[in-house]
């Protein structure tokens, strides 16, 4: 090339012949770049777009589930008094209307407008124990052995399965997050006690772990569900993170932004997180489907939420109690399936979209 030439430019403005950037791809780092590849990926495979929508449904469920089912009304007019949305708050001054109501014996002047529903998922009647499904109208799942409706405790059950792995996704991904960051970036002392910490908690299985710490609790509650599930899971996470950050880190823009002189934390906030962070939102949607099942699982040994609380498993360790009743297994089990499904196949679809080696 003649010496002062202005070398050739290709169509990106990049000189010919220079070597490819070493940085991530600019649709992953435009702003909404991978939300928006994410739900393109979505809408092209249709196993993942239909994970989704049920996905979806079932989230929906989880936070309209008093709408839904509840023995107490949406909105009721009891002695002159109007409530509005009492099958949220509870009024215990309701409670002879609600039982009224279900007897069949409303005062004239009283009305009520009531969810999909009629029944909540702790009511009882020991006079419809056990029915199956379709037996009577207002049992179209049937009824437990307590007489409890089944449809009305796998709505609330959603609540529960959702609510403990929302929380434990979130504690667990925090937690991993930062410690493996921390160890990857910082390396020396930190990286060792990360390493030795993450070795010593993967060598016990989850469920096990999890398992005995809901055992030597005296009052195990949901709060203490999703934490022990968080003290287990976080090593993969760390692990994996860990693992992403020693990567970003031989890449030349992060050369490049320390040689300019920036400094340890701002290369590690503005150029090495960003950068990591599409496997961590893989790894939290298959998170919140092994933390389903953990649930379930647990709750069926009954060691899980407290006695009572609407859960899938709760209601699959029924079936021990009174073998026959085979809708005791197959609509809880079908909701996990379900549900379980569907984030493997909706986080099949983000990892394909978000991690780009696994491009073609």
């Amino acid at each position: 090339m003649r010496k002062g030439a202005t070398p050739l430019r290709g169509k990106s403005g990049a000189a010919s012949g220079a070597p490819p950037s070493s940085g991530p791809p600019s649709s992953m780092l435009a702003p909404g770049g991978g939300a928006r590849a994410a739900m393109a990926r979505l809408r092209q495979s249709r196993l993942a777009f239909a994970g989704a929508i049920v996905l979806a449904f079932f989230a929906f469920l989880a936070v309209v589930a008093d709408l839904v089912a509840s023995e107490f009304p949406i909105l009721c007019r009891v002695s002159g008094t109007t409530y509005i949305l009492p099958n949220i708050t509870h009024p215990s001054e309701l409670r002879p209307f609600v039982e009224a109501r279900a007897s069949g014996q409303m005062a004239p002047d009283d009305w009520a407008f009531g969810p999909l529903v009629p029944y909540g998922a702790a009511q009882e009647s020991k006079g419809d124990a056990l029915l199956p499904p379709f037996a009577r109208r207002a049992h179209p799942l049937g009824t437990d052995g307590r007489g409890r409706d089944v449809l009305a405790r796998v709505i609330h059950g959603t609540r529960t399965s959702f609510g403990v792995a929302l929380f434990a996704v979130v504690a667990f991904l925090a937690v991993g997050s930062v410690l493996g960051a921390l160890g990857g970036f910082l390396g020396g002392i930190v990286d060792g006690l990360v390493s030795r910490t993450i070795e010593i908690l993967s060598s016990f299985p989850t469920l096990v772990l999890v398992l005995v710490v809901q055992a030597l609790l005296p009052h195990p509650t949901r709060t203490t569900l999703f934490v022990a599930i968080a003290l287990a899971r976080w090593p993969e996470i760390a692990r994996l993170v860990r693992a992403e950050v020693l990567v970003v880190l031989s890449n030349d823009y992060v050369t490049a932004a320390r040689a300019l002189g920036a400094s340890p934390w701002r290369v590690l906030l503005r150029h090495i997180i960003p950068n990591a962070r599409a496997p961590i939102v893989v790894a939290a949607m298959f998170g919140i489907a092994q933390v389903v099942l953990i649930e379930a699982s647990l709750s069926f040994l009954r060691v899980g939420v407290p006695p009572g609380t609407a859960s899938w498993g709760e209601m699959l360790s029924e079936l021990r109690d009174y073998s026959g009743a085979w809708w005791l297994l197959v609509v809880p089990g079908l909701a996990v399936f379900a549900v379980v499904s569907s984030l493997n196949l909706v986080g099949e679809a983000l990892r394909d979209t978000l991690d780009p080696r696994l491009r073609v």
